[in-house]
């Protein structure tokens, strides 16, 4: 078992990409238009898929990842779809030094779940920092995460599997959770079969901070931000504490005073 980002071909295969951009693409377009988005930073970015298609809708898109492995395969993605993008290797905590104090985004993705990835609270307070720091004044932060406070509530131990078609074969992704006192380990467990018929098995494990609404909220509020909205997920739908299974939190950087 190891951490994600050590495993960015197994990562990039485990999702149905086509499906999933389809599902939340026509909501971050919408988002963006209404706030006059055209430079993207995804800056949690795996291996690339989000930017790739930004870029393909029209926007200037670049992503980071701390894993210099992730890094290499979006380069690799974007080059295989002709798209021109900038992959930086670096921490969603350290992105006003990896592009500098003149950085000057519209938006800032922090998506798939990845910032509750951050070891300590004090971590995704840097984050939200970080992103405060390198969007423009006006811009926008959108981050999305489980709804741990359900997860937690309920004691969830296991989400719907996710199947993917690859070269002709299913490749089933189940997410696992074994709750601890202070933190929820999350195992990505990937079943295939070889090319002369046997099974392969796969397991991610990394830890998640549960973090729920109102104290992710709460950082954000400390690092500058104002709350823009909480939707459920890509759906258009409000959150629902009781209900989501995920939040997509929008925080704005504010304007400077008239």
């Amino acid at each position: 078992m190891t951490v994600f980002n050590e495993f960015s071909e197994v990562y990039d295969r485990m999702f149905p990409w086509e499906t999933r951009l389809a599902k939340e693409g026509p909501f971050l377009r919408r988002l963006f238009e209404g706030a006059g988005v055209r430079s993207v930073l995804d800056c949690a970015c795996g291996t690339g898929r989000h930017v790739i298609a930004l870029s393909q809708w029209g926007y200037q898109a670049c992503g980071s990842d701390l894993s210099p492995r992730m890094i290499e395969a979006a380069r690799a993605n974007a080059h295989a779809a002709g798209v021109a993008a900038d992959f930086r290797t670096a921490s969603f905590t350290g992105l006003d030094a990896a592009f500098g104090p003149a950085a000057a985004f519209d938006a800032v993705l922090c998506i798939g779940n990845s910032l509750t990835l951050a070891p300590t609270d004090d971590d995704v307070a840097a984050a939200w920092r970080a992103m405060h720091c390198v969007l423009r004044p006006g811009g926008i932060a959108v981050v999305h995460v489980f709804n741990w406070d359900r997860v937690v509530a309920a004691g969830l131990k296991i989400m719907p599997a996710i199947i993917v078609e690859i070269d002709g074969r299913s490749v089933t992704t189940l997410r696992v959770f074994h709750h601890h006192a202070s933190v929820i380990d999350l195992h990505l467990v990937t079943v295939s079969r070889s090319d002369d018929g046997r099974a392969e098995t796969q397991v991610l494990t990394a830890a998640q901070r549960p973090l729920g609404p109102d104290r992710l909220a709460g950082l954000a509020a400390a690092a500058g931000f104002e709350e823009a909205a909480r939707w459920n997920g890509y759906d258009g739908r409000p959150f629902d504490p009781d209900r989501s299974d995920q939040l997509l939190l929008v925080a704005r950087k504010p304007s400077p005073s008239a």
